[in-house]
């Protein structure tokens, strides 16, 4: 997994390197797998002989390692896109005879709206004797929200996706929805969800309703703070909403890496000021995370990041540095594993490629950036005044955070311009701002839900939770100033899915392909050169 010798100088990313990744040989076939069934949809009967037969021929071939290694991976694509056709409704239109229907229904995520009325969510129709049985649909109902897992006979009005989706529709599609019922109306329930996600519901509407307690009357700066939290831009006001989402920092409220690192990060350093084991408190730290993920709704991003961090933390408990690109694509294959579907996601893809990218380029970039000049080495820490100190403290992370911010756009361009067919170059420089900013309420917001189960500490809760608010008050004012500078950006409503994908596959390839080089120019230079020639021919 790592280098034999913990203490050994880390080579950084290299051919050999790879070799000592054997998830990237479990991750890349499976994930190459279930993107070949999403845009072919072949016959899973002939994908299993195929598998098969690659696995008897890599057998047969194992004296000569080039012929078994393709077979091997042919094998592991095959039986890839099989798991996912198994494990994903069928795709496309279907001939409906009727558009009001009566449907038996699997809930798997719903959510309340946020005027109140009803609730919006995904599901599976469960009716075995129905032409639409395994079809996934985007619901919208009336009464009172179920929780996950729930089985429910819903009317409604039921309609295909349009061929060319765009905005809400579009992320229906990537969730792999074919279908939508408007108006629905539950009949009746068929099946009750488990105990665990009734207690994840209710610990969601108890959060919910906790963090948006304020020490002054400003319900939308409680609402910032829930979305915050909670990963659910639906409570974002609308005005912050849009200037989030035309800088391009609107990821800032979906449950990913910086939360679950952030979050991490506080509770371990609290474990260790009260000098708790490193292993119990580790699992505890864990656990929590895992149950944090599970009311927030188990999105493919947070998934990812609470598996990188459990498999970071076992390889330094275990005394080995597990490298980054090892435990992402650990992760990935995990993901896949358990949801072939995520493939399709746009979550998940924009996710993967930006960590993907920062791995690859942007941390090696941020460090050659970073590095301090000879003057600076040279220059005894006495003769170095108060400011200047600074200066060079702040210029070094604006040139770390300027490098990663740039890694991650340009990797995420072709998928974002493919899923919401606009991309902004001024989020280069907004994300160097907000991303370090959003730390912030995420921290307080976490103080104050644990101090909330004392009622004595509620009166400062309610502060830490005024503190959160008007920081996240402060980054949509930058947000929103920011959406009134012109920049210069990318926009393109005709660039498919499978377009944006083959992108930003192309990006990640440049990225690996050049993950040794000591030059900052080459290191982001070329992938921008490459995605500037990629949207001219797309």
């Amino acid at each position: 997994m790592a280098r034999l010798d913990p203490l050994a100088p880390d080579p950084g990313l290299n051919l050999p390197r790879f070799g000592h990744a054997p998830a990237l040989w479990l991750a890349l076939p499976l994930l190459l797998g279930c993107a070949l069934d999403q845009a072919w949809r072949p016959e899973a009967a002939a994908m299993l002989l195929g598998g098969a037969c690659a696995l008897v021929l890599g057998a047969w071939a194992v004296a000569r390692a080039p012929l078994a290694l393709a077979a091997l991976a042919g094998a592991a694509v095959l039986l890839g896109a099989a798991w996912h056709q198994a494990r994903t409704p069928p795709p496309g239109p279907v001939e409906l005879r009727r558009p009001f229907v009566e449907l038996s229904v699997r809930i798997e995520r719903a959510q309340e709206r946020r005027d109140g009325e009803g609730w919006t969510g995904l599901g599976w129709v469960t009716d075995r004797d129905d032409r639409l049985f395994r079809r996934r649909l985007a619901l919208s109902v009336r009464g009172p929200t179920p929780a996950d897992g729930a089985e429910l006979k819903i009317s409604g009005h039921v309609s295909n996706l349009p061929a060319d989706p765009r905005g809400y529709d579009a992320w229906v599609r990537s969730q792999g929805a074919s279908l939508r019922l408007n108006g629905g109306r539950i009949l009746g329930e068929l099946a009750s969800a488990s105990e665990f996600s009734r207690w994840c519901q209710a610990r969601r509407r108890l959060l919910e309703a906790w963090l948006r307690e304020l020490p002054w009357a400003d319900p939308e700066g409680g609402a910032l703070l829930a979305a915050t939290m909670l990963g659910r831009t639906a409570l974002l006001p609308t005005e912050a909403k849009e200037a989030f989402g035309v800088t391009g920092t609107l990821h800032l409220f979906a449950i990913s890496g910086l939360h679950i690192a952030g979050m991490a990060a506080a509770l371990l350093w609290t474990a260790r000021r009260l000098r708790l084991p490193d292993i119990p408190a580790g699992l505890a730290v864990l656990t929590a995370l895992w149950l944090y993920v599970q009311v927030t709704g188990a999105s493919p991003s947070a998934v990812r990041a609470w598996i990188m961090t459990a498999f970071v933390w076992a390889g330094r408990v275990g005394e080995r540095d597990t490298p980054g690109l090892q435990s992402l694509a650990l992760s990935c294959a995990t993901t896949l594993l358990l949801d072939p579907g995520a493939v399709s996601d746009a979550g998940f893809q924009l996710s993967y490629a930006a960590v993907l990218a920062i791995l690859a380029a942007g941390a090696p970039a941020a460090e050659l950036a970073a590095a301090p000049t000879i003057a600076q080495r040279l220059t005894p820490p006495g003769a170095v005044g108060f400011a200047q100190r600074w200066r060079w403290r702040g210029r070094r992370f604006l040139r770390a955070g300027l490098c990663i911010s740039c890694a991650a756009t340009i990797a995420g361009a072709p998928l974002t311009l493919a899923h919401f067919g606009h991309a902004s170059a001024g989020g280069l420089l907004v994300n160097l701002l907000l991303v370090p900013l959003s730390e912030v309420p995420l921290v307080l917001g976490m103080a104050s839900t644990a101090l909330s189960v004392w009622p004595p500490l509620l009166p400062v809760a309610r502060w830490l939770n005024g503190g959160a608010a008007a920081a996240l008050d402060g980054m949509a004012a930058l947000a929103g100033l920011a959406a009134q500078v012109p920049w210069p950006d990318l926009a393109s409503e005709r660039i498919s899915a499978t377009t944006g994908a083959t992108g930003s596959l192309l990006l990640v390839a440049c990225f690996l392909a050049q993950a040794e080089s000591r030059s900052v120019a080459r290191l982001l230079g070329i992938p921008a050169g490459l995605l500037l020639a990629w949207f001219a021919l797309a």
